[in-house]
């Protein structure tokens, strides 16, 4: 069950990122990286990655804030690209959307930062930063 959320998870990742580097459309953006690969996902994949991206968008603007009260000494705006593409995508995940198994969403977004940035400092700032938003949401919804 899990396999196309991971999949969809890294394609949203490279689409934020992208987002980022060239700013534009994210369904744009997104339409570019499916290209070559769309006919090698499935459709529940496919129909993953713009669920997450439209919700994404709907509430870019809460993402941001939430990871604004929640960077300790950092400024959003410092973050790597990467960086900010995987927290972004984390939070959404996390605190917008319906996906129940928050477990899977941290591994898959590790997972991430393992394969793509490939440093153990950065793998604990991304875990450190999205448990401490989930932990405040858990806190509220007490």
């Amino acid at each position: 069950m899990g396999k196309y959320r991971k999949k969809a998870r890294e394609v949203v990742f490279r689409t934020l990122y992208t987002y980022d580097i060239k700013d534009g459309n994210l369904l744009e953006i997104v339409e570019d990286h499916l290209r070559d690969i769309k006919d090698k996902l499935s459709k529940k994949t496919i129909d993953y990655i713009y669920t997450m991206l439209k919700g994404i968008e709907e509430h870019f603007s809460e993402i941001d804030e939430v990871l604004r009260e929640n960077l300790k000494n950092w400024r959003l705006e410092r973050l790597g690209y990467p960086e900010r593409a995987l927290l972004r995508l984390g939070v959404y995940e996390l605190l917008f959307s319906d996906t129940e198994d928050k477990g899977r969403v941290f591994m898959d977004i590790l997972d991430l930062t393992k394969c793509y940035i490939d440093n153990p400092d950065t793998v604990k700032f991304v875990n450190g930063v999205l448990s401490t938003i989930y932990k405040n949401k858990q806190k509220v919804n007490q």
